[in-house]
Formats: structure tokens, C-alpha cells, sequence
């Protein structure tokens, strides 16, 4: 009893809640007492009040086995149930694709087959202002009134627009889908455009293209696409330039919306909600729309070529692009256990576990301290693609980073080893389930899916194409890439690049 004291006044000394403990447990144990309610009302019974106790005493030892106080229970032992995808389509055209999930949550996303291959002169940056226009203000609330409405939620929302779709996405739980949903719909159709909003967005649009010229690799793809389509389609700028910027108006939106946001050309993909009632909430807030016009999209011509824009000194990003195969071709697979096997990084990462220390660009490219960075590309659109390879080094390393590049390129036509080949397969299918252990990815692949192909292959299904893979297909797709004209951008201080018939000639030899 005499010590008592003393170890109470030390547990005090280093934290309060561990003196409430031993002093409780220091009480007499014949004492008996009518414990108060406790002020959390999930705390109940007396396996509550254990793990409470537990949870509140350092260090922390509450049992992986106990169930915390509140929370719905696992069923121990019960077989999960297999993902179920449905699709409907209604009768403005709108397209609904669902998939199942054991999940409280659940993300929803909406698709329009836009996006800047569509802009036109008069409406070009439309889309980049446009995602940043979403979730603010809309015709029937407030920014801070939608945002407030997201928030009451516990939602996640995001908006991107790219060369080919705008993308309004939304999580929360599935309770709330319906309501979610709503404010994703809001937003997608009627973003308020006064004068405003528009300065607003512009001041994050300026903001965009201020990051971009300081950010190398985004900008040397944007002068790839811009060469090797000649500034048309998908060639059309990414992001809106400064001068439009500065004098974009509501009016140029309105217009680009009434010109390409056709029911017709909407997906609408979920997760975890059930598909009944997404269509009913698609019926609900988008019924109205009209079909609007799916004409045909300007098919974009793949031509190659080479542009090099001058900025910052000191450091140069390069590009080398061949054409690549559309999202319909039989080879897209095949295009990607290719640019897995060429893989890539940069000098801090590259050879960490699991970032691609065997790749053939780690092995060979890589390891020359010249190059900063390099990283393969596969891109597939509706129609083409873009595939090869970009770097990163000092302007002076620019003759000897290039010559690396070109070299990497021309040496996939030898082939692939069976080693080689195995590693690949398996780095792409590994990616592939990794990647589909992301609700919001399973959304987007459901949705881009859907609007490239009016369908969706699953995992399994991409599995064991990516396991049929041969070497001999391999070589012919490098054979075939190869043979197509060349596209090379340069971004930065571009003074010590090959000129482009050195580049040709080296991927030629």
C-alpha cells in the first residue's frame, strides 16, 4: 500500500489515462460498483467496455479478433461473393454500367466523349475550363453552397479533362449515391458561367499552365502529340493558352457544351451501388437530356514529324514517339507487355524493390549517370496511339541520351527472350490486379471501357490474353511500330539535340 503512491504519481508524470488504469485495477476486487453509462453510445455491454479499456491504455492492445464497438461484423468464413457487372442503356442513350461490391462505399463516375480533340478555334481551352468550373458554383447553388452539400456527404469529388473525355467522379458511401450523384449531375450540366466563375477559373487555368512550363515531362508529351498529329484531333493542345485564357467567356463554354455534350456520348459507371438503382438515379438527373449529336469523331491521322520548344536552361526533356495501336486493335495487350519490358524511372528510383531493375531501360539506359530520367509510353486512344520512350537530361547530355533512347528502340525488332518475356507478362498482369483493387479505377476502367468499346472485359479476360502474349508477336509489333514515321519533341534548353534525320537514321541502322 505504501507504494502505491508512488507508482501512481509516476504514471501521472507520463500520461494520466495509464494511472486511471492501475488505480483501477489496484481497487479491491470484492468492491462492487454500478458502472454510469458511458458517454459513447456504442459502449454497451461489458466485451465493449473491455475494449474500450483496451483502446485507452498505452500501448494500445486490443485484440485483432475483437470487434470495435459500432461497427457492423465480418462474416467469418462466408465466401465473397463474385464482382457482377450489369449495363443498361436508356432512352436518351446514356449508357449505365454497374459493378457490384461488398462495400459500404461506392464511386460513381460521369464520362462525356469530349475533351480537347473536339475544340474547335472558337472554342479552344473550353474543356480545360470546363474541369475547373466543376463543383463550384451551378445555376441552382453557391460554390460554397455545393461544396458545403459534399461535405455533408462525407464525399470525395474530382473532375479531369483529357484529349478524348471529361470525367466527373464522386465517393462516398453507398447510402448517399443518390444524393452524391445529383451534385454530380448538377455540376455537369449546368456550372454557373458568370463573369465571376470565370475569373475564378482562369485564375486556376493560369495556374495549370505556370506548373506545366516548370513541369518538362508533362509538357514534352503535349509537343509529342501536337508533332506526330499535326496539331489536329489529338494533336490539339491539351490545356488552354494563356492569351485564350485571358479572354475566355461563359459564351465560348455554352457553346462547346451545346455542340458536344450529347446524351448520346455519356457513360455513367458506378461501384458498389446497386445497378436498379443507378439507373434510377441516372433516369432521375440526366433523363432530360437530349441525345444531342454523335456524328462521327474526326478521325485523328497519325503523320510524325519534329518540333523542339526552347524554355528553361540548363536541363532537356526528349521525346521519341512511334505510332502505336488504337484501344480495338488485337495487339493492345501485347503493346502493353512490351512497354513493361522496356520499363523505366529515374536515377533514384529505378533500382529500388520492385521499380524495374531489370528492365532493359534500367539495365542500358539507366545506368549511364547522363541520363536523369527515362520512362517508356504506351498510350491508346479510340482510333491510334503513341508509343517509345522519354528522357530526361543536362543539355550537354542530350547527344548521348538521345543515341541511348534510339538504340532501345531499334533493338526490340532482335526480339525478346523467354526470360524476358515471362518478366514482362508477369510485371503487366501484377499491375493489371493491382491497379483493380482500387474502387475508383475499377469505375474509370468500366467507364472508358464502355465508351471505347460499348462493353468491358474483366481482369480474368485481360489475364490470359497477357499470358498468350509470344515472342514472336512481340518482334512484329516492334517491326510494325518501327516502320511508321518518327516523332520527336524537345522541350527546354534543346541547343544540343540530334537534328531529326540523326534520329531517323539511328533507329534505321
Amino acid at each position: 500500500e505504501n507504494e502505491m503512491p508512488r507508482f501512481t504519481s509516476l504514471l501521472l508524470r507520463r500520461a494520466p489515462h495509464m494511472a486511471r488504469a492501475a488505480a483501477s485495477v489496484a481497487s479491491k476486487r470484492g468492491m462492487a460498483s454500478v458502472a454510469p453509462a458511458h458517454p459513447n453510445p456504442h459502449i454497451q455491454s461489458s466485451q465493449d467496455q473491455l475494449w474500450y479499456r483496451f483502446h485507452n491504455t498505452w500501448p494500445v492492445q486490443v485484440p485483432m479478433s475483437m470487434q470495435m464497438p459500432g461497427t457492423p461484423g465480418a462474416d467469418v468464413g462466408v465466401v465473397a461473393t463474385a464482382p457482377v457487372m450489369q449495363m443498361s442503356t436508356l432512352s436518351n442513350g446514356i449508357t449505365v454500367v454497374t459493378e457490384s461490391k461488398s462495400s459500404l462505399g461506392c464511386s460513381m463516375a460521369i464520362f462525356s466523349a469530349t475533351g480537347s480533340r473536339l475544340e474547335t478555334h472558337e472554342t479552344h481551352g473550353a474543356s480545360h475550363f470546363l474541369q475547373h468550373l466543376a463543383y463550384k458554383a451551378t445555376e441552382g447553388k453557391s460554390h460554397f453552397g455545393m461544396t458545403r452539400a459534399v461535405e455533408k456527404l462525407g464525399g470525395h469529388v474530382a473532375c479531369g479533362a483529357s484529349r478524348d473525355c471529361i470525367t466527373y467522379a464522386g465517393e462516398c458511401m453507398s447510402s448517399s449515391a443518390g444524393e452524391l450523384f445529383g451534385l454530380m449531375a448538377e455540376t455537369f450540366l449546368a456550372p454557373r458561367l458568370d463573369k465571376l466563375d470565370m475569373d475564378n477559373a482562369r485564375g486556376l487555368v493560369m495556374a495549370d499552365i505556370q506548373n506545366t512550363i516548370k513541369n518538362g515531362s508533362f509538357a514534352v508529351q503535349d509537343v509529342l502529340h501536337t508533332v506526330a498529329y499535326q496539331g489536329e484531333t489529338l494533336g490539339a493542345p491539351l490545356m488552354c493558352s494563356p492569351q485564350t485564357a485571358e479572354e475566355m467567356t461563359g459564351s465560348v463554354i455554352s457553346m462547346f457544351k451545346a455542340a458536344n455534350y450529347g446524351a448520346g456520348r455519356i457513360v455513367v459507371s458506378a461501384v458498389g451501388v446497386e445497378h436498379s438503382a443507378m439507373v434510377a438515379y441516372v433516369e432521375e438527373h440526366l433523363g432530360e437530356l437530349a441525345k444531342g449529336s454523335v456524328g462521327a469523331i474526326s478521325p485523328a491521322t497519325y503523320v510524325g514529324g519534329d518540333c523542339r520548344v526552347p524554355s528553361d536552361p540548363g536541363q532537356v526533356h526528349v521525346a521519341i514517339g512511334l505510332k502505336g495501336v488504337d484501344c480495338s486493335d488485337k495487339e493492345v495487350v501485347a503493346a502493353a507487355v512490351l512497354q513493361s519490358l522496356l520499363g523505366g524511372g529515374d536515377q533514384f528510383s529505378a533500382g529500388g524493390p520492385g521499380k524495374g531493375l531489370t528492365s532493359r531501360i534500367f539495365r542500358n539506359v539507366l545506368s549511364n549517370p547522363e541520363v536523369l530520367t527515362a520512362t517508356s509510353f504506351n498510350v491508346s486512344y479510340q482510333d491510334t496511339g503513341l508509343f517509345g520512350i522519354q528522357a530526361t537530361s543536362s543539355a550537354q547530355d542530350a547527344p548521348k541520351t538521345v543515341a541511348l533512347l534510339a538504340r532501345e528502340l531499334k533493338s526490340l525488332r532482335s526480339g525478346v527472350t523467354p526470360e524476358e518475356l515471362e518478366r514482362a507478362k508477369n510485371m503487366t498482369a501484377s499491375s493489371l490486379f493491382l491497379n483493380l483493387e482500387t474502387m475508383g479505377i475499377v469505375t474509370e476502367d468500366l467507364g472508358r471501357q464502355t465508351m471505347y468499346y460499348g462493353k468491358r472485359k474483366g481482369g480474368a479476360a485481360v489475364a490470359e490474353e497477357i499470358n498468350a502474349v509470344t515472342m514472336d508477336q512481340l518482334a512484329a509489333l516492334a517491326g510494325k511500330m518501327l516502320a511508321s514515321p518518327v516523332s520527336v519533341a524537345a522541350y527546354g534548353d534543346v541547343a544540343f539535340v540530334p537534328s531529326y534525320p540523326e534520329i531517323t537514321s539511328m533507329l534505321s541502322k
